[in-house]
């Protein structure tokens, strides 16, 4: 498995550059964003790699970071990502504007990327919000209190908006939960079934 590259930056383009290691020219595809960050032709380069391997093809992806690479390999493992996908998504918004967007439940942000479609970002953002949620507040995710001063996870609310329930029905369920369920799973669990309950109350008249 090839993992990172250290060499001589001899061609670039907007999708793609070629990187000479020891006089063995390697063929990265990276985003947009990356491709811009290594600089002009001639200049020594590191990058951070993950080999995509299909029946017809093996594709080396490029990174400028671990973090961007890790994102790059979480969206892949959500269904209807392919490589073009994500890095459309990082191209677009770069590592951490993909994950702010999905843990503040921005699906309508990554729907701007190319080639992604409404259905595809609220799966992204639906199946990742959890995942990406204990990202440091470092790298510029923060979280919103309610009126009483409990914490909301913003990737529960997201995750019930995107599964169709109003913002005030996402609050009034998050606000019933125990303070000691901290787990972001447990919780959107939680507030699931205080919605069904809630919703059944209703159809029986209650």
């Amino acid at each position: 498995m090839i993992v990172e590259l250290r060499g001589r930056l001899i061609a670039k383009d907007l999708e793609s550059c070629v990187i000479d290691v020891g006089g063995v020219g390697y063929g990265v595809e990276m985003s947009r964003l990356s491709l811009e960050q290594l600089g002009e032709l001639d200049v020594l380069v590191h990058v951070y790699t993950h080999l995509v391997i299909r029946e017809d093809a093996w594709r080396l992806i490029g990174f400028i970071s671990r973090a961007e690479r890790q994102c790059f390999v979480d969206m892949l493992a959500v269904s209807g990502v392919g490589t073009k996908g994500a890095l459309a998504l990082l191209g677009h918004l770069g590592v951490d504007g993909v994950r702010e967007a999905v843990v503040l439940g921005q699906w309508k942000t990554l729907k701007e990327a190319p080639g992604i479609g409404a259905k595809l970002a609220q799966r992204i953002q639906l199946e990742l919000s959890t995942k990406w949620a204990t990202v440091p507040q470092s790298e510029g995710l923060t979280s919103k209190h309610n009126g009483s001063g409990a914490l909301l996870s913003d990737e529960v609310l997201s995750g019930l908006v995107g599964l169709g329930y109003s913002l005030d029905e996402a609050r009034a369920a998050c606000d019933q939960i125990s303070k000691d369920v901290e787990d972001p799973g447990q919780r959107l669990r939680a507030a699931l079934k205080l919605l069904d309950r809630t919703k059944g109350a209703r159809l029986h008249g209650g």
